[in-house]
């Protein structure tokens, strides 16, 4: 073996292959395996899959009194929601202090809410939506019930 060819070779390669392209493969083969574990620690994002109303009677009386409202939420798999809040917007809906009509749900995912007073048109009706939230879940508001006045 002659020393000397060996000393006097500047193309500075490696059986073959120039170096900066062996110094590119090792740099690649290590992002891809960043990249790799990085998108394997990613989850799917949570959301609200499902609002429904499970029991709202839908009348109101003389004084727009309702009966109970009760509703049931799930996230994206279809698992009960826990402690997302639960709130009834339109026709002026209300608790019985005048307070919002809101409520959180339990480890079933439901949330009742009592005590509720709208102020519909008389001999008419209308609508309320059920607005859910979580943060981390975001926001549902695409589910509403109807409210009848009989008086």
């Amino acid at each position: 073996m002659n020393l000397n060819k060996l000393k006097t070779d500047r193309k500075g390669s490696v059986e073959g292959l120039p170096l900066q392209f062996m110094i590119m493969m090792i740099v690649a083969v290590a992002a891809v395996g960043i990249l790799s574990g990085w998108m394997a620690g990613i989850e799917a994002p949570h959301s609200i899959s499902d609002v429904e109303v499970i029991s709202a009677e839908g009348l109101a009386d003389v004084d727009g009194n309702i009966d109970p409202v009760s509703v049931r939420v799930r996230d994206q798999d279809g698992n009960p929601l826990k402690d997302a809040t639960v709130y009834l917007s339109g026709l002026g809906i209300r608790n019985a202090d005048g307070g919002k009509a809101l409520g959180y749900t339990n480890e079933d995912g439901i949330a009742t809410l009592d005590d509720l007073v709208v102020t519909p048109p008389r001999g008419s009706f209308g609508t309320v939506t059920v607005n859910v939230m979580k943060t981390g879940y975001g926001e549902h508001c695409s589910t509403e019930f109807a409210v009848i006045s009989y008086a």
